[in-house]
């Protein structure tokens, strides 16, 4: 167990450094663009091994609809260069149940208050994506099923 988690630090690190040559637009042209800038999508879905066998199925049905080879990883920690899955752990009162997506060219997490929102995370990552040249893509800023504040009340 422990040479296959040796082994998934290393290949993730590999993936770090090539995707870090990944070129993204610059932060201005993004906000005029009405078309989400995308990433090329190598890594692995990553999730803490005391996850539900519930969510364990999730992770991996998220796996094959980003046609990732790697296998899930499972860590206490996020790896990084992974996309890590947070569910059930920030469920604020009162509040209303929901999700949050967060992709940048190394990484990504998605924040779901439960089983059910982690669903439809992964729904709306599936609607979202997009296959070039046999390479999934993922949209780089956030999807979130909660309202946005909006780009002029956001920190730069």
């Amino acid at each position: 167990m422990n040479r296959l988690l040796i082994f998934g630090i290393i290949l993730g690190s590999l993936l770090c450094l090539t995707a870090s040559e990944t070129e993204a637009l610059p932060h201005t042209r993004q906000l005029e663009s009405s078309e989400p800038d995308y990433t090329a999508w190598p890594w692995p879905v990553a999730l803490p091994p005391d996850s539900s066998p519930e969510i364990k199925a999730a992770a991996n049905r998220l796996t094959k609809s980003l046609n990732n080879p790697l296998a899930n990883l499972q860590t206490e920690r996020n790896p990084v260069c992974a996309l890590w899955l947070e569910i059930g752990t920030w469920k604020p009162n009162p509040s209303t149940p929901g999700y949050l997506i967060l992709i940048q060219p190394g990484g990504g997490r998605i924040i779901a208050t439960d089983l059910q929102q982690l669903e439809r995370a992964i729904e709306q990552l599936n609607q979202q994506k997009r296959i070039r040249n046999g390479m999934t893509e993922l949209p780089i800023g956030v999807l979130t099923s909660y309202p946005l504040i909006g780009k002029d009340h956001a920190g730069s």
